[in-house]
């Protein structure tokens, strides 16, 4: 099996099979009973109330309305950042202001917030990049000093922890993703966790609103763990692979993660849904794999920093924090060369994020970023590459990634 960080990396033969069962009968699609299920389940594990949403960047954009932000009101986030970030907050009407990171860690650098906020400013939005855990208790002190909502964005780090206290669990809300290559996945979906019932009976409200997607969304979203299991084993037999997902794409019998018009800024049609309960049983199956999938990533990622030890671009933790790993973030000479390498290896390594707003060929003045306003954040996005760290990975698979970045010349 190739080595592919980004193609379905949390997928298991089970939830293949799990997939294909729940496609096979569609009188279940509309079941809420196992959303119900999951939402307690969060609402548990988060010591706090939790919602579903369609995705991860709907839950943002629904948390953040909760908070009647204005046109004349600004969120502070940092930039290497994905644009469904900004775009949440300019859906709402706000502006976003960029704050540059720590390159050490690739999450904001709190040095740099005082300088950034305004009499207009609401909100602060902590990412928690690839996993790694932010410097949460310095935000904690300056969104108190200066009253201003703090938010977690835990896309990346399900899981994570800080002084052995779940991230999520800082801030005045949180947001969760379940898209196709985060911590655990059912395609698409996300969840608002809040200690603050009002938040969530807002957003629950909202959200009994909005009508469930229409059955060719679901389809996609269910053909998409079973077509890659087709993808994956072909990906580097010659082009098969690539053609083949190229063409359920254009067929739309699978959809992508990003749509096109979200690079314009322009809404995606899952915003206007709720969480399908069509997806609900894989998410819940893939819950209860959580703890499994993080303890083997970070044994993959402590399998790097020990045979990396004396590479210059490793990633630096806050003391006592835990990651979950994500993805392991590595600063290079030549990313493009080592990309090109590495699928000669039938490797396929990470991007993110190869801009200060990612994808790269999205246009960052649409996002209110002007190019200049991050060095940081630019010169790594110039650099970086991503190791991948997904559960199913194998001892031989993690030694392979190994060799191929030590017999680089970057």
């Amino acid at each position: 099996m190739p080595i592919l960080t980004s193609l379905s990396p949390n997928t298991e033969p089970d939830d293949v099979r799990l997939a294909l069962r729940t496609l096979l009968r569609p009188p279940t699609w509309h079941d809420e009973s196992t959303i119900t299920n999951i939402e307690q389940h969060l609402s548990r594990k988060f010591d706090s109330s939790a919602i579903l949403t369609s995705s991860g960047r709907s839950a943002l954009f629904h948390v953040l309305k909760t908070f009647n932000l204005s046109t004349s009101d600004e969120v502070i986030i940092q930039a290497l950042t994905c644009l469904a970030v900004p775009a949440a907050i300019q859906w709402t009407g706000a502006k976003p202001v960029y704050v540059d990171i720590n390159p050490n860690t690739y999450n904001i650098d709190p040095s740099q917030i005082a300088n950034a906020i305004t009499k207009n400013t609401k909100a602060i939005i902590v990412q928690h990049t690839f996993g790694i855990p932010g410097p949460i208790e310095e935000l904690q002190e300056i969104a108190k000093k200066h009253n201003l909502i703090l938010i977690e964005d835990l896309a990346h780090s399900f899981g994570s922890t800080y002084n052995n206290k779940l991230l999520g669990t800082f801030g005045d809300a949180a947001i969760l993703s379940f898209g196709r290559d985060k911590v655990i996945s059912s395609v698409f979906g996300g969840a608002v966790i809040s200690s603050n019932k009002q938040i969530i009976q807002k957003i629950k409200t909202a959200q009994q609103q909005l009508p469930f997607p229409p059955i060719l969304w679901t389809i996609q979203q269910l053909n998409h763990p079973i077509l890659f299991s087709i993808i994956k084993p072909l990906y580097f037999v010659g082009q098969l692979g690539k053609a083949l997902l190229v063409i359920l794409q254009k067929t739309n019998l699978l959809s992508k993660a990003v749509e096109k018009k979200e690079k314009y800024n322009d809404k995606p049609g899952h915003l206007s849904y709720r969480f399908s309960p069509a997806l609900a049983p894989l998410l819940s199956h893939q819950l209860s794999k959580i703890d499994r999938y993080n303890i083997r990533r970070r044994e993959i990622a402590k399998t790097y920093l020990n045979a990396l030890s004396d590479y210059a671009g490793l990633p630096q933790t806050i003391h006592q924090t835990k990651p979950t790993w994500l993805r392991f973030p590595l600063i290079v000479n030549n990313p493009k060369k080592l990309h090109y390498q590495a699928k000669s290896k039938k490797t396929l390594l990470g991007d993110w994020y190869n801009s200060a707003i990612a994808p790269g060929d999205a246009n960052p003045y649409l996002f209110n970023y002007k190019i200049g306003a991050c060095p940081e954040a630019e010169k790594v996005s110039k650099h970086i590459i991503n190791l991948p760290t997904y559960p199913t990975m194998t001892d031989a698979q993690v030694r392979q990634v190994i060799q191929l970045i030590k017999s680089n010349d970057n």
